[in-house]
């Protein structure tokens, strides 16, 4: 069941936060959350509605204000995957070439259909 905070823990928590990060610079909400055994969110809300500065996603940089996103025409097509050859293990020379004959078959196969692709990318231009 949820908690109830009275102001004064609040305003108590807010006080401490902001002379711990003063103190070192940061850190003062992890601290806060552990002194007093709180929910890390429920410590953000109550920072942000007293309008301390809080960190966002460590990490995920922001689109900066004013930049257009780009639309789904702009981006590049993604080259298909083309699939891995397993190499061929270790035999005799009758065995080898036979597999090495399948794996140029398999190669070849694949670059016709790029090819094939390819052609189509080229009429749409």
């Amino acid at each position: 069941m949820a908690t109830r905070y009275d102001q004064k823990t609040k305003d108590e928590v807010v006080a401490f936060i902001q002379q711990h990060n003063e103190e070192k610079g940061r850190g003062g909400q992890s601290a806060a959350v552990k002194k007093w055994d709180l929910n890390p969110i429920t410590v953000k809300s109550w920072l942000e509605k007293a309008g301390v500065e809080t960190p966002g996603k460590g990490g995920k940089k922001k689109r900066k204000p004013g930049r257009p996103r780009k639309e789904a025409s702009e981006k590049a097509p993604r080259a298909p995957r083309v699939a891995k050859v397993p190499k061929a293990p270790k035999a005799d020379a009758g065995d080898v070439v036979s597999t090495t004959l399948q794996r140029m078959m398999a190669i070849q196969s694949q670059m016709s259909a790029l090819q094939s692709e390819y052609e189509k990318l080229k009429g749409k231009l």
